[in-house]
């Protein structure tokens, strides 16, 4: 009786702590639709430039960056109905669009800049950064845990990147990539066979 009533109060003293914590979010980020959470800690670096849409969980330990975006205009958009996953970094100076109903696991790391390397007498962190365009994932689109997607990518409509891959180049539409670079495995056909 005693341990249940304990892990009743626990639920409870978590879902305080989650609607506390995503209230906290809402005043700082340009949006936060209906029925989204953000679980603690998160850290959302520049939040004015994110715009998260309904029905996201953002899990613990995200680390979403606007930090060199300029201005206030949304540089991450983050539609509806996704999940994304814990220890999850994005970066978005370029721009970061992440579609309605997108799944992204854990440890995936998504940027639209990379850090200038042409002068090799010289610090590459005091170098810069440059980027190759901005990043789209596309709705219903699924990316593993420990995925990286690199500036300029575009990842296709319920394609699946698979767990670990780097994906350097855009990726169809329904199509599965893996490896290091990412390469197309296979395609799925629209008719689910």
């Amino acid at each position: 009786m005693c341990s249940r009533m304990l892990e009743r109060l626990l639920h409870l003293l978590h879902a305080v702590r989650l609607k506390a914590h995503t209230a906290l979010v809402r005043a700082r980020v340009s949006r936060l639709g209906a029925g989204s959470s953000v679980h603690a800690p998160a850290t959302l670096y520049n939040p004015k430039v994110i715009s998260i849409g309904a029905g996201t969980v953002i899990r613990e330990h995200a680390w979403l960056n606007g930090g060199r975006a300029p201005g206030t205009a949304v540089a991450l958009r983050i539609g509806d109905g996704c999940y994304l996953g814990r220890f999850l970094h994005v970066n978005a100076a370029d721009g970061v669009t992440i579609e309605d109903k997108v799944l992204i696991a854990d440890r995936v790391y998504i940027s639209d800049i990379d850090h200038e390397y042409r002068k090799p007498g010289i610090a590459v962190i005091d170098q810069g950064v440059r980027t190759k365009g901005p990043v789209l994932l596309k709705t219903g689109c699924w990316i593993g845990a420990g995925a990286v997607i690199l500036t300029g990518v575009t990842v296709g409509r319920n394609a699946v990147v698979a767990a670990n891959a780097v994906v350097t180049k855009d990726v169809p539409d329904f199509a599965v990539v893996g490896g290091i670079p990412a390469k197309v495995l296979k395609t799925v056909p629209q008719d689910g066979r």
